[in-house]
Parts: C-alpha cells; structure tokens; sequence
C-alpha cells in the first residue's frame, strides 16, 4: 500500500470513529458558500465541532477513451471549525480517496477522476480558511469551496473542486451584495492536472499562473434576481458574466425564466492563447404536479470557442459531458430539453437531451442523453446515479458513461 494509500485509509476510519462519538444535536453554521451540518459542542468555553462526509463511488465510460475505463473508490471529507468569537471563526477539513479493492490492476484501464494523476488514493488539507464577520462584512480567506460562474466546486465525485481564495463580501442592503477577491490555485477533479494538488489558477484554466482577480455584485429583488461578474486571470483572460432570472407562479404552474451573456478576451502574455467569446443564452422551465419541464438555448458569436471554465461551468445548457465550451468551430451553440419528475420527497427522476454544434456540423455535431436518478433516504443519505450516452455524428460509434455516487453525511 503507498504512502497516500495508507493515509486515506487511515483518514476513512478516523472520519468514522469521530461521527460515531459525535453529539446527536446538529445545527449549523455557516462557515462559507457550501455550508455543511456541524456538531456543536462546548470546548473552552468556545462552541467548536466537526462534521464531515463518506462517499462510495463507481464510474464506467468510454467518453473519449479506446477503451472502457472503470473505477469503484471510496472516500471522504472529515470538517472541524472553532469559533474563536461571534466575529471570527476558521475551518479547516481534510479530503481523501482510497481504492475500494475493484480496480484494474492495469492503470490504463483505470477511470482517473477518483485519483490522483497516478491513479492512485490520496489525503490533502483542502479547506483551511478563516472568516470574519462584521456586521455587513464577511471575509473568506484561505482555501475553500466556491460557487462562482466560471469557478465552482461542481460536486459530481468523490472530493469537490477546491481554490485558494481571499474573497470579501459587503451586504449594502437586505438584498444588494457586492464583494472582490483573489484566487490563487485550485485542486479537484477538474483542474487538469493532478486534482490532489493545489494547481495555478491559469495552469487550470490551460494556460499559465496563480494570480486570478475576482468581483462580483448581485442583487435580490421581489420581481427578479440579477448578478454580475468579473474575472481577470492575469496573463491569459478576463472576463464579464451577468444574468437576470425571474419566477412566478400562475395559479398551479410555478416557472423561471433566464438570461445570460457571457464575454472575455485574452489579455497581458496570452498564456490561453487566442480567446474571443461572446456568448448568451435563454432558459424557460415549468412546473406542474411535480413535473418540471426545461428549455435552454446557448449561442457562441465568434470563430474561437466560448470560455472554458473551472468547474462545471455558467452555461445553461452544460450537460454530465457535454457543454457549449467543449464545441470545436465557428459559432458554437447548444439546445437542451429536460423533463424531471418527483416522485416523492425522497425520489428524483429526469432525463434531458442535447443537441451542440458548431455552424458548419462538420466541425462538430453532437447529441446527449441524459438519464438520471436521486434517491434520499434523509438529509444524511443521497445516491445519484447518471447514464450518459453520447452520439458523435462525425465519428463512428457511440460513446457512453454511467455514474453512481452515495453520499452519507454525518
């Protein structure tokens, strides 16, 4: 077993051993964007406590591949906080995957979105931040989860996308928020490296550094919800987002309508090459009797592809693989049907299809199906499931892709 190995193991079984000693009494505290349940206890007189989660997981695909790739793994994230006072509080949490013993002995046949760019297990400190809060302020500070646009935690495996951020928020008003910031690295499944590290946050992006500038406005009225975002990955990209999204209700039928618009360019060295892309986008969903059906549309203005992101991206019609940045040619663009259905409180199921090509189809022309089912015995308790099957036109065959997580939360 190699060093990581052993550490990830050793870190499953302590997660295990500190929920079973735990408090029954979970409140929470809202220590950032994600925040999870925590038990509370009294430690010197501080109210500090820990909570974490134990993830089973198992992914076959051929996305992309020659052959089948297949993983089964489990992992985890074990979270403690202490309060040191009403105004300052820092958490810190370690994440780890292991092996779950069903693997190919043959690393080439290994899925590698559970491991590390070895394959392999792997234990890391993925949050250790501090967070201050003052009246309308609030200051995040330290490696952490984000949930940004174009940088978010998208998470769909066994650990999340992470980033080393130092990010402030003013509450202006009741429902007007405005912050700023800086990302460094990032770490996870999708930072195209190795996800067990802290990466640049432009080496992930596809091009070179660890400087990124962030602001944001957002604001919260009774008649529609609005935001507005800026990004600057210095020596490679800047970039603008905004959206506006409205929900109502006429009489039975609840529904949400959406814009987006999406523009960057490549800027100082040019690390990312090229980058031009303007980029918007339309959602409609309704719901009846716990149906809810969905339409969304993007379209790509330039001859370069719309932007990349860090996670799972800000286009409305981003699918389990496919999405409107993964277009190659002219003027990209993507249409997605969905039809979800809740059974029960506790069941979930949906499907969605996706159709994405550039102007000449010959470039690219793609269609997804997506099939999929959540089942929650409580809110400790959820499994997802996912099929994908992928029809390239311009290839011959037809690819596909099946994810199943369970999630227990303690």
């Amino acid at each position: 077993m190699s060093f990581n190995k052993f550490y990830a193991v050793f870190f499953i079984v302590l997660s295990q051993s500190v929920w079973a000693h735990s408090p029954a009494e979970r409140p929470s505290l809202p220590y950032n964007f994600y925040a999870a349940p925590h038990q509370v206890v009294e430690h010197f007189g501080k109210q500090s406590g820990c909570s974490g989660r134990l993830r089973a997981g198992a992914m076959r695909s051929s996305l992309g591949a020659v052959n089948t790739l297949a993983a089964n793994a489990v992992g985890g994230e074990l979270g403690c906080y202490f309060a040191v006072n009403e105004h300052v509080t820092f958490h810190a949490a370690l994440f780890g995957t292991v092996g779950a013993g069903l693997n190919r002995s043959n690393d080439d046949r290994v899925h590698g979105d559970f491991f590390n760019e070895r394959t392999d297990g792997y234990l890391m400190l993925g949050e250790a931040h501090l967070i201050l809060s003052f009246d309308s302020f609030e200051a995040n500070l330290g490696r952490q989860r984000l949930d940004t646009p174009h940088m978010d935690s998208d998470d769909l495996r066994l650990v999340p996308n992470l980033f080393e951020a130092y990010l402030a928020e003013f509450h202006l008003a009741d429902n007007l928020h405005a912050g700023a910031g800086f990302v460094r690295t990032m770490s996870g499944w999708e930072n195209g490296l190795d996800q067990s590290h802290f990466e640049g946050v432009g080496d992930a992006f596809g091009g070179d550094g660890h400087r990124s500038w962030l602001a944001w406005v957002a604001h919260e009225g009774d008649f529609a919800e609005t935001s507005l975002w800026y990004y600057n990955v210095t020596d490679n990209v800047q970039i603008i987002y905004a959206d506006i999204s409205h929900s109502g209700n006429m009489g039975n039928i609840e529904y949400t309508v959406a814009v987006q618009a999406d523009w960057g360019e490549d800027i100082g060295s040019r690390n990312m090459g090229v980058v031009d892309a303007k980029t918007w986008g339309v959602l409609s969903a309704i719901n009846y009797n716990d149906i809810t059906a969905t339409f969304a549309y993007n379209r790509n203005h330039t001859n370069n592809g719309a932007l990349p992101s860090l996670g799972g991206g800000a286009f409305f019609t981003s699918m389990e693989d496919q999405t409107l940045d993964a277009v190659a040619g002219d003027r990209a663009e993507a249409v997605l049907i969905g039809l979800e259905y809740a059974v029960s409180h506790h069941v979930t199921l949906g499907s969605a299809f996706g159709q994405f090509n550039a102007r000449d189809k010959s470039d690219y022309d793609v269609e997804e199906t997506d099939i999929y089912l959540s089942y929650g015995w409580s809110d400790t308790a959820m499994l997802d499931f996912v099929y994908a099957h992928v029809n390239d036109k311009n290839v011959a065959g037809k690819d596909h892709q099946l994810r199943a997580i369970l999630t227990y939360n303690y």
